[in-house]
């Protein structure tokens, strides 16, 4: 029986002891993300009643350049709640930056934005050093996602991303990352007098997986709070274990919750033989059906899933040994 281990804490360069820390996953992403599968346990709503469940002083949806699920989301909490939700809603949005002079896609979480200053975001998504300005000028919380992470195709170096660290004043200890790749994420954001925050990612209704606590009544404090230096972050690494048993919840909730439907057109685009597999058992209505059958589908797609799962951990390990020592630290 595998012992479970006490969550590790990293405090704030100016963390204080006090009672009344809220908690917040800052990094969650719902059915409204083209990478998301469109199920009704994976709507803004689902994530936000889990959010309350698991005891989160806010809630924050960062859905793949998009604010519909956040506004869906606010919207319905103000039919049912008025201005008096369970938990406050923090505004929020990944957004991917393409500078040429980085040479790799970069991943940033923008929070306590609005539709306006995401339009101003979406134009400077060429030019880092812009975008980033512009955040400090509008006094935006913007944190450099996953660090250790590359698109297809795209090589990363350390110099690069070490760069990238110290010019944000918030990196992401991320959920599905190795410890190795965390590690070395917060002894770089360390080097620069940078904060960390610890965030789920989650595309399969892990809230809370990883978590940040600071203090602040509203989500502007809160975020504000965090950046100051005032907030710990829980993280939560990746393993084999991990990675495999969301697969397999992920798998149960299609085949045990639902019948045949059709995946949107994004889900798994950059994989199209995983696509096509997919598409062909989710849409069929044998496969799907109450039968026998399902759950054979079902435990055939759990084995098939190990080496796909095996090869995503292979693969951060192979970057953490190809860049070797973090240079200075």
């Amino acid at each position: 029986m595998r012992k479970t281990q006490a969550p590790k804490i990293i405090e704030g360069s100016a963390f204080v002891p006090v009672r009344d820390l809220k908690r917040a996953d800052l990094h969650l992403h719902s059915n409204f993300s083209h990478d998301v599968l469109n199920l009704p346990e994976l709507s803004p709503r689902a994530l936000y009643d889990k959010a309350v469940a698991k005891g989160m002083g806010f809630f924050c949806l960062t859905d793949h350049d998009t604010t519909k699920g956040y506004e869906a989301l606010k919207g319905e909490l103000r039919t049912e709640f008025d201005d008096q939700p369970p938990i406050p809603l923090i505004s929020g949005i990944e957004l991917k930056v393409k500078d040429p002079q980085i040479r790799h896609t970069v991943h940033v979480n923008v929070l306590g934005l609005d539709r306006v200053q995401m339009g101003q975001l979406a134009r400077r998504r060429r030019c880092m050093r812009d975008f980033l300005a512009y955040c400090r000028d509008h006094d935006l919380y913007h944190a450099y996602n996953h660090p250790f992470w590359f698109e297809r195709g795209e090589l990363g170096d350390l110099g690069r991303i070490t760069e990238l660290i110290a010019q944000f004043p918030v990196t992401e200890l991320n959920a599905g990352r190795i410890p190795q790749l965390n590690g070395r994420t917060h002894k770089i954001a360390q080097r620069f007098g940078r904060e960390v925050v610890a965030t789920s990612d989650s595309h399969t209704g892990q809230v809370g997986k990883a978590w940040t606590e600071a203090p602040g009544d509203t989500p502007a404090e809160f975020l504000r709070s965090i950046r100051s230096g005032l907030g710990r972050a829980v993280p939560h690494d990746a393993s084999f274990h991990e990675f495999m048993r969301e697969v397999v919840e992920t798998i149960d909730l299609v085949f045990v919750k639902q019948n045949a439907f059709t995946p949107k057109r994004t889900f798994l685009r950059q994989l199209p033989v995983a696509r096509a597999i997919a598409c062909a058992i989710l849409q069929n209505e044998t496969l799907m059906g109450p039968r026998p059958l399902k759950r054979g589908v079902q435990h055939g797609l759990a084995l098939l899933a190990l080496t796909p799962a095996y090869v995503f951990i292979l693969q951060q390990q192979a970057m953490h040994w190809r860049l070797g020592e973090p240079i200075g630290i």
